[in-house]
């Protein structure tokens, strides 16, 4: 089924967010840089539930090995029909990402019609702030998905977890990610959880920042995790990293936006974390509705040529495992597709399948 409707789901309002986050970070740019974010050294009790968070010595500190040749994905292959999906596998793209509870892009289809799986377990609602979860629960839930979910090959802890509730609370997220790393090791469950990785975060809202906690000063995103979680590092070292690094190649915003954030992400995360884990770019596309914006392009042929210089400097860096472009086809976010609704494809399908073919599994 074409979902030309999906104009109210979950990733319209995603992407909705994320457009309002840009406008305000450039906002709050050009106002100055305000104070670090203050990592919480305390306990790990979580004080919500009483539960106890799994102790530091429950995750090996071992890097897990960068998969070669990387993975060439996409978001949103099925749901489409199956001759939609026959053309794509054809083109060499043979992993899908899905989130579970979809109403289309659906693990059942994407597995029935041939696709290799990456899943966003446990994923929180948009407008909930982090705080308001138990990572005991959650995690719990999270091993629930992935028993009663068979066949994915890798999951991943939610998705733009720096985003929920309109507030970054890296700590709270650790909390949530680490507990389910130990709940998965109980439960023999041995398929990789990424963790989401974004730059620099707002001390307040992010639309009312209140100032920030920088990378660039020894705080962001995963310095603030880490510190604030015992046993953290070694678990998303021996796992891996989910990144969305929208823009144009050499575009670094905040150590969040752009090509080259990746690079920087990496810088930060061997220095956080004592080595660079694998990153999983698992999202990254050009859309033709936004003409002119670094995540935009104004013909089929700008976008197909934005993504061969996106790829080509994604692919070269060694710790990049896997990319999965966003998406398939247009819908109610953006008109980001390689495909047409009646099946036809773009120009950038074309050199999708060619890097594929070349370089992908």
């Amino acid at each position: 089924m074409v979902e030309a409707a999906r104009t109210t789901s979950a990733q319209g309002a995603r992407w909705s967010r994320r457009r309002l986050r840009r406008l305000v970070v450039v906002t709050v740019v050009l106002t100055g840089l305000g104070a670090l974010l203050t990592p919480s050294l305390g306990s790990t009790e979580n004080s919500l539930s009483g539960v106890r968070e799994p102790s530091p010595q429950a995750t090996p500190a071992v890097p897990a090995a960068v998969r070669s040749p990387p993975i060439i994905g996409t978001n949103d292959a099925a749901g489409w029909g199956s001759k939609a999906a026959r053309t794509i596998l054809r083109a060499h793209i043979t992993w899908n990402r899905v989130e579970l509870g979809s109403r289309y892009n659906t693990l059942a289809s994407s597995l029935s019609d041939g696709f290799k799986v990456l899943a966003i377990v446990g994923n929180v609602d948009d407008d909930t702030p982090l705080y308001t979860v138990a990572p005991g629960a959650w995690a719990a839930g999270v091993v629930a998905e992935l028993r009663t979910n068979t066949g994915i090959a890798i999951a991943e802890a939610a998705n733009e977890s720096y985003l929920k509730g309109g507030v970054a609370d890296p700590v709270q997220y650790g909390r949530m990610y680490l507990a389910a790393i130990e709940a998965m090791r109980f439960a023999g469950i041995h398929v990789p959880l990424l963790f989401d990785m974004t730059g620099d975060i707002p001390l307040g809202s992010w639309a009312d920042a209140g100032g920030w906690s920088q990378d660039a000063g020894g705080g962001g995103w995963l310095r603030d995790a880490v510190n604030g979680v015992p046993g953290l590092a070694g678990a998303i070292l021996a796992n891996g990293v989910s990144v969305h690094p929208y823009g144009a190649v050499g575009e670094n915003d905040r150590d969040d936006s752009g090509i080259a954030a990746v690079a920087a992400d990496e810088a930060v995360a061997d220095a956080a974390l004592g080595a660079v884990p694998p990153f999983y770019v698992t999202e990254i596309g050009f859309d033709l509705g936004d003409c002119g914006a670094a995540l935009g392009a104004c013909s089929e042929g700008e976008q197909a040529s934005k993504l061969r210089a996106a790829y080509n400097a994604l692919l070269a860096d060694p710790h990049v495992a896997g990319i999965w472009w966003y998406q398939s086809h247009d819908d109610g976010t953006g008109r980001w597709g390689y495909m047409n609704s009646d099946g036809t494809t773009r120009p950038a399908f074309t050199t999708l399948s060619a890097i594929a073919a070349s370089v992908g599994r």
